[in-house]
């Protein structure tokens, strides 16, 4: 965590917390598709490392079933949680359709997440900092 001017202690930005999940704002999007895709990341890694050794050299199904279907399951939230972000932080359709693509590469949704985590903090901190020069300047009395 770091720390704001006074010493106290500021979240990051897009940083999951329990709270944050259910704010309805772009940091609130950020955060539910990063919990999104290390969860649909997890089971993808699990379905093709784990379930399809077992079904075709273990002739065991089971895996494959289960996992298989609640990772199809949660892909479809994390399409939502990607389509709510990229509405929300106003990306273009090719941004949300590599973000969407994500899911089928096994290990390719955590490195996606973290660049797109990377670029909205990024972004954020770039937004800070255009409204503090700005009102920075109006505060100060400076006019044109």
């Amino acid at each position: 965590m770091s720390q704001d001017e006074n010493g106290a202690s500021v979240e990051q930005y897009g940083q999951p917390t329990w709270s944050g999940l259910i704010t309805w704002d772009t940091e609130g999007a950020l955060m539910r598709y990063r919990v999104m895709a290390f969860i649909v990341g997890v089971g993808l890694v699990l379905l093709v490392f784990v379930g399809m050794p077992l079904r075709y050299f273990g002739h065991q199904k089971i895996v494959v079933q289960v996992v298989g279907t609640l990772h199809g399951y949660l892909y479809l939230l994390y399409l939502v949680a990607a389509a709510d972000l990229g509405r929300r932080a106003r990306w273009r359709l090719g941004r949300i359709l590599g973000v969407v693509a994500a899911g089928f590469v096994p290990f390719l949704a955590f490195y996606v997440e973290h660049r797109v985590f990377q670029q909205m903090q990024a972004e954020h901190a770039a937004t800070l900092d255009e409204e503090a020069t700005g009102l920075g300047g109006q505060a100060a009395g400076v006019t044109d």
